[in-house]
């Protein structure tokens, strides 16, 4: 019992440092924390100062400039390939029967109008992608076959009411226009019943049109 005695201090000496070393080592560890959290802050308000430069380089074009076409596997396709509803196109340019700039431009009518289709000329148009389309190629661009083709506030209905109604003062003619025909027309009140019948033929076959060329607007 005697020789126990220093063995048994020992023992609890021994345990005693191990408890003080891991005391030590749990000290050392919560202090690292410490110091990891107060670098953390620093770290994220530099950061934000790097987001402008990234954002800068991933932004899109602007209208000036233009994606590079890169196959029909890239992500992109050509903006004059764009479906309709993302695009804004032009009235077809009235060229006034000049030939000469219709040919030098490559595109426009030379006149508007026309009943049947065959009568009807058709034209590209000018078109441009829309802001905040991203697409390949030059946003502005040919695109379709328009008709020329314009309206301009004449009803085939209105029109034969006042030719049947007021024809014999030309009213039909001063509508459409005509003012020199109507002028005659009135003084004559409607050729004495013959010119009022002759237009009414005429509108009804589509032979009286509008003098600026334009189409009947259509009533839905």
């Amino acid at each position: 019992m005697a020789g126990r005695g220093p063995v048994c201090y020992v023992l609890l000496c021994g345990q005693a440092a191990l408890l003080l070393g891991n005391l030590l080592l749990l000290q050392g560890v919560s202090r690292s924390h410490q110091h990891n959290a107060t670098d953390s802050p620093t770290h994220s308000q530099e950061q934000p100062a790097e987001t402008p430069a990234i954002a800068a380089v991933s932004s899109p074009p602007s209208s000036s400039n233009t994606w590079v076409y890169l196959g029909p596997y890239a992500p992109l396709v050509l903006c004059d390939h764009l479906p309709e509803e993302f695009i804004e196109c032009e009235d077809p340019m009235d060229h006034g029967g000049n030939t000469s700039a219709r040919d030098e431009l490559g595109h426009g009518c030379l006149k508007f109008g026309g009943q049947a289709y065959s009568d009807v000329s058709h034209t590209q148009v000018s078109c441009k992608a829309l802001d905040g389309i991203e697409c390949a190629g030059p946003r502005t661009f040919l695109r379709g076959n328009k008709p020329c083709i314009k309206y301009t506030g004449h009803y085939f209905i209105t029109t034969l009411l006042y030719s049947f109604f007021l024809g014999c003062f030309g009213v039909d003619r001063f509508c459409l226009g005509h003012t020199g025909t109507a002028v005659g027309k009135l003084l004559t009140l409607g050729g004495l019943g013959i010119w009022w019948f002759v237009d009414l033929i005429l509108l009804i076959t589509g032979g009286l049109m509008p003098s600026d060329g334009s189409n009947w607007c259509t009533i839905y």
